[in-house]
């Protein structure tokens, strides 16, 4: 089983600082919300960015929708070998059920995290498939009590996906973290939570791309395509 948490995932309401600029307004007008309901979105206010704290890791999530729909699509996760959470820049985590299926398009994306930062779980009703859990990002990592935590960074050890893979099904309870924002560093001081950093390759890579070669680094290791072939061919 793979624990996999994008931390600090450029995916956020619009914070009190922005609810009453032009570009702010004019979104919330066009899509019938007050502005504290709608996702920040650098695509459309980047104007409003200008004087927002930590503005190049804010107001993307595109990287979450990408990144999402990578995990879930997976052979891993269709085998149950995967789990999943999301802690948002604004200390938020989000608990993403197994066997999940989100929108393909964006804006049906955006109107569902919409959702569910505000009502803290989607659907309303019965079990949850997304729910936002009270605690920081420290105190899930204490809940889950991984036996290794590894952060995947630009500055970590040179480590192919395969190698990884392997150390982390050598764990009992492996949780593997990698940064949900475009461009910086955690703002958390993460050394007292991660036991080590990992980087897989020299150049600094799209979200999107570090997830699926985690997950495929994974698949491989466990050879899940093989097994998922003898297991249709015992079906017939």
């Amino acid at each position: 089983m793979l624990v996999l948490g994008l931390i600090e995932t450029a995916l956020e309401l619009v914070p009190p600082e922005l609810t009453s600029h032009p570009a702010i307004l004019q979104t919330a007008k066009m899509r019938g919300k007050a502005p504290e309901e709608i996702l920040l979105d650098e695509s459309l206010h980047s104007k409003a960015f200008q004087s927002l704290k930590d503005a190049e890791k804010r107001g993307r999530p595109d990287i979450a929708h990408r990144s999402l729909l990578i995990a879930l699509d997976s052979v891993l996760a269709r085998e149950s070998q995967l789990e999943l959470f999301v802690h948002t820049y604004s200390d938020e985590i989000i608990l993403v059920k197994p066997g999940t299926r989100l929108p393909r398009r964006m804006p049906r994306f955006i109107g569902l995290m919409e959702q569910l930062l505000l009502n803290k779980r989607v659907p309303p009703n019965g079990d949850p498939l997304l729910e936002v859990v009270q605690g920081t990002l420290e105190t899930h990592i204490q809940r889950i009590k991984p036996s290794k935590t590894i952060l995947l960074s630009e500055k970590g050890v040179p480590t192919s996906p395969t190698q990884l893979a392997k150390s982390l099904l050598n764990e009992a309870n492996a949780v593997v973290l990698v940064g949900g924002f475009a461009h910086g560093s955690p703002q958390s001081n993460l050394s007292h939570l991660v036991d080590k950093r990992v980087s897989f390759d020299p150049e600094t890579l799209p979200v999107s791309t570090i997830v699926g070669m985690l997950v495929h680094g994974v698949e491989q290791v466990l050879d899940l395509s093989t097994r998922r072939f003898q297991k249709s061919k015992n079906a017939v």
